[in-house]
């Protein structure tokens, strides 16, 4: 959690994470994509496969989206493995 900001709402990750396939102890440092902004820093916490969405791999990602200046909104929840980049460029791959 960046210290500038203050959380005025959240996800539940731990409802997300209950359908986990392959969870990443500690979670990888990354950055994802929504809406077409890149958001760092976050946190992927674990893997799972859905043939519905994201060519079959889901990413459990949490990070803070700032609403107005120093508030923020806690997102946890599956992206497509797409969205999901490491946070360095010389990262080992997850």
């Amino acid at each position: 959690m960046p210290d500038h900001l203050t959380v005025t709402s959240w996800d539940d990750l731990a409802t997300a994470l209950e359908d986990a396939e392959r969870m990443l102890t500690p979670p990888v440092p990354v950055r994802v994509r929504w809406s077409g902004q890149w958001h760092a820093p976050a946190l992927l916490h674990a893997w799972t496969r859905d043939e519905h969405r994201g060519d079959g791999w889901l990413g459990c990602v949490e990070y803070h989206r700032e609403t107005t200046p120093g508030f923020a909104f806690a997102v946890g929840r599956w992206t497509p493995a797409w969205n999901i980049e490491p946070a360095e460029q010389n990262a080992p791959p997850f």
